[in-house]
């Protein structure tokens, strides 16, 4: 097998199925400038309008409940394996997304510092 580049570490942001339903699905989108927002972290001043244009929001059909579970169905089926895989290279990285995003961003800057 060729290798095209050295992998360090591979990240494994770690966080349950509920909770990745509840984050994407409180995204909302507007639909003239395209300006994103999220109902629970970066809620618009006004609901249902755009801080940016006025526009209307709206939830695009990827971020609706069914359609992040299938997501999580197919990376369960797909991309899961990777971890093991990782993990036993002994290069895997777990992050705990649990928390609010400043948190996760934070201790992934703590594990990655940039030189």
């Amino acid at each position: 097998m060729e290798t095209f580049a050295k992998i360090d570490a591979a990240v494994n942001f770690d966080i349950a199925d509920e909770a990745v339903v509840d984050r994407l699905g409180g995204r909302v989108c507007c639909k003239e400038c395209g300006q994103m927002f999220h109902l629970k972290f970066n809620p618009p001043k006004v609901s249902g309008k755009c801080d940016k244009c006025g526009g209307e929001l709206y939830t695009r059909d990827d971020d609706k409940p069914e359609s992040i579970k299938h997501r999580l169905e197919v990376y369960r089926e797909s991309t899961a394996p990777l971890i093991d895989f990782y993990k036993n290279k002994g290069n895997l990285v777990d992050v705990d997304a649990r928390p609010a995003p400043e948190a996760v961003l934070k201790e992934f800057e703590t594990k990655f510092p940039k030189n």
